[in-house]
């Protein structure tokens, strides 16, 4: 139902709170329709999201960059589209606006399926700032949003969201390679049609934000923060250790076939599109598995039984190997929801900027970081040494899990 122009309208499941947009008497979807649009839209983002790490063997054989430019150009790419999530938090939680899951996508996809047109390294940075930052504006709000239209509880909705997101992580590879067989890398940018197409769509029925904005003047609550800092420096440094897993062998798995183990095109992005499979895998896994057991073991157990599957995976050959990945992938990124919801609960009034800080500051500093330290490291010791590294380095977490407060489990 709609009041007149000047009564405010009521947010679904929200009693007492109002959307900002409140005078508008145009229909928006509310519940779960708002969920779907919520969980559409994440997957077409995140899909495009998979462009750099699908091309990387093209732009290698294209440009003659060596492993450290494809590092350089991974932390690029980080910057913008995770580092930034965090302003964008920020800016979410005082102004909030349904256009930022709206462009989002249409900005991504534009950008970042053009880098078969670009002429030189710099086209590509600039590409990857742009495509990037629609991938930052999306996600804090939107993971906000996700939480509260997706029913009772948090978790699950949180973890159906990002696993929404990271199949469409999975779902790239394939795609991107589709149309690079079908009409070649110059032409990659017909794969952004989708999210142009579907923009008249969101346009007319994406809602507006369930949350109210900040007081004037209040753009964020430092006090809450503070108050939190000693288990949200944990959950960081956690978030940070399985994003440098992540990010490194994503950004460097189809190098890695093509130039160690003498793959083709075609193998080394089925490979990625496995691995990244095991994000969405996890993440719902992790949700179920944080309201049964409480996030801390979860957490804990993620980061112990992963890389035995991780080495498995550098040991074999063949499916063998890609299953041990996916395994390996799966039980680390069990934590992907859980370190949101429980990162949220800490301050509940912050909502976008704890997922921010999370989802993407967290995931986009190990990029930004060691994306290139990795790709130094693989030119000067082999990319398989590199990877060994990155193997064993989830052990490093379960010292840091255990300082988790006993209370982060309530739901």
């Amino acid at each position: 139902m709609h009041g007149p122009p000047s009564s405010p309208r009521s947010v679904p499941g929200r009693p007492g709170v109002h959307s900002p947009r409140a005078s508008r008497s145009v229909a928006r979807a509310t519940g779960t329709e708002a969920f779907l649009l919520l969980l559409i839209t994440h997957f077409f983002v995140d899909c495009y999201g998979a462009t750099l790490p699908t091309v990387q063997p093209l732009l290698v054989e294209r440009f003659g960059l060596s492993l450290a430019q494809v590092g350089v150009l991974g932390g690029f790419f980080m910057f913008s589209s995770a580092v930034l999530q965090l302003p964008f938090g920020l800016l979410s939680d005082r102004r909030p606006s349904r256009h930022y899951s709206i462009a989002g996508p249409v900005v991504a996809g534009l950008a970042l399926t053009s880098l078969g047109t670009a002429a030189g390294f710099g086209h590509l940075a600039s590409l990857l700032l742009v495509g990037g930052m629609g991938v930052a504006l999306y996600h804090p709000q939107s993971t906000s949003e996700a939480g509260q239209f997706g029913g009772k509880g948090r978790g699950f909705p949180t973890a159906v969201f990002i696993a929404a997101g990271t199949a469409g992580l999975a779902a790239g590879p394939l795609y991107l390679t589709l149309v690079i067989e079908r009409f070649g890398f110059d032409s990659l940018w017909t794969a952004a049609l989708p999210a142009v197409a579907i923009l008249p769509l969101l346009l007319w029925r994406f809602p507006e934000p369930a949350a109210a904005p900040l007081r004037s003047g209040a753009a964020v609550d430092w006090t809450a923060l503070r108050a939190q800092w000693r288990p949200l420096a944990v959950h960081y440094a956690l978030v940070v250790l399985r994003s440098i897993v992540q990010v490194g062998v994503t950004q460097f798995l189809s190098v890695f076939w093509v130039q160690v183990r003498g793959s083709g095109f075609a193998t080394a992005s089925l490979s990625l599109a496995i691995f990244m499979l095991s994000a969405p895998v996890g993440s719902f896994l992790g949700g179920v598995a944080s309201d049964r057991f409480g996030g801390r073991i979860v957490v804990r157990l993620s980061y112990v039984a992963a890389v035995p599957f991780l080495a498995a995976f550098l040991l074999t050959d063949g499916w063998l190997s890609i299953g041990s990945l996916f395994c390996g992938g799966t039980l680390l990124l069990t934590t992907l929801p859980v370190n949101v919801v429980m990162a949220q609960r800490l301050v509940p009034t912050q909502a976008s900027t704890t997922s921010a800080l999370m989802m993407g500051f967290a995931w986009g500093v190990a990029g930004l970081v060691f994306m290139p330290v990795i790709g130094l490291l693989a030119d000067s010791i082999g990319l398989a040494a590199a990877f060994w590294g990155l193997a064993a380095l989830p052990l490093l977490g379960f010292p840091l899990a255990l300082l988790l407060p006993r209370r982060e489990d309530a739901t």
